[in-house]
């Protein structure tokens, strides 16, 4: 596992991907204005949650392990600490079936891959927008 952004200052963002490449390009895409935090399996999720304060988490539905990002995702909404944390899936499955099975399992929202840098940071602002809204 490589070395976490240990910075607190700025909102954390946890990038659920296992192809070491995508972590890399979401790091790199996200460090500006986010401590992001990268899991590559559902294990490695349950892990950081139990450490970190995610406020956003960013699900590839393909992962390493018995668990997919669907499979997650529905646990985390069936969790009542992390119930109400934005999800967004960012994945490679493309098709509108993959988009309407992210939404079923949990997703807040859905984007494929590759990722639009603009589209990405709108919707995650849109989310924790909301987000701050509800818990006033």
């Amino acid at each position: 596992m490589e070395p976490q952004d240990t910075s607190t200052e700025r909102p954390v963002v946890l990038v659920v991907e296992d192809d070491l490449e995508t972590q890399s390009f979401m790091r790199l895409l996200l460090r500006r204005n986010w401590n992001v935090q990268v899991a590559a399996s559902a294990e490695e999720v349950r892990t950081r949650l139990t450490s970190d304060h995610v406020e956003i988490i960013l699900m590839d539905l393909s992962l390493r392990g018995e668990e997919d990002g669907l499979a997650l995702t529905r646990w985390l909404r069936k969790q009542t600490d992390w119930r109400s944390v934005p999800i967004i899936a960012v994945t490679a499955h493309a098709f509108d079936e993959d988009r309407e099975n992210a939404l079923a399992a949990g997703c807040d929202r859905y984007l494929s891959k590759p990722i639009d840098r603009r589209q990405l940071e709108r919707a995650m602002s849109e989310l924790l927008a909301a987000d701050t809204v509800a818990r006033a």
